[in-house]
């Protein structure tokens, strides 16, 4: 049997986990910004699909943090009023998804920097 003092780390990492979700919706709003001061007068072929590309990408990435978000919260909430059941399992999953998410963001970070920058 599982304790709610054994629960307490899980639900800890999950707030952590949403805070730093919540900090990359911040930056994705503050790349599509960058990309609407990036993107007038811009004419090519090739700068026009990545300006395409990058403004689907924030918007996907922004639909996907706030999907994760809410996943994230129906997994606090649960851990907090079941605490004798274990959890171990899906924090593992939501950990999992969390961090392939971040690494793609950070990608997509550097890939869009690297865009606006040439």
């Amino acid at each position: 049997m599982i304790t709610a003092t054994q629960q307490q780390p899980l639900i800890d990492e999950c707030k952590t986990m949403y805070e730093t979700l919540a900090s990359y919706s911040k930056k994705i709003k503050s790349f599509k910004s960058e990309l609407y001061f990036f993107a007038p007068g811009k004419t090519s072929q090739e700068s026009l699909v990545g300006i395409e590309h990058f403004h689907n990408q924030f918007h996907i990435q922004l639909i996907n943090i706030h999907d994760l978000k809410h996943e994230l919260k129906s997994h606090i909430h649960e851990t907090e009023r079941y605490p004798n059941i274990g959890h171990r399992i899906p924090h593992h999953y939501m950990k999992d998804k969390i961090n392939r998410l971040l690494a793609d963001l950070d990608k997509l970070e550097e890939d869009f920097h690297q865009f606006i920058n040439v």
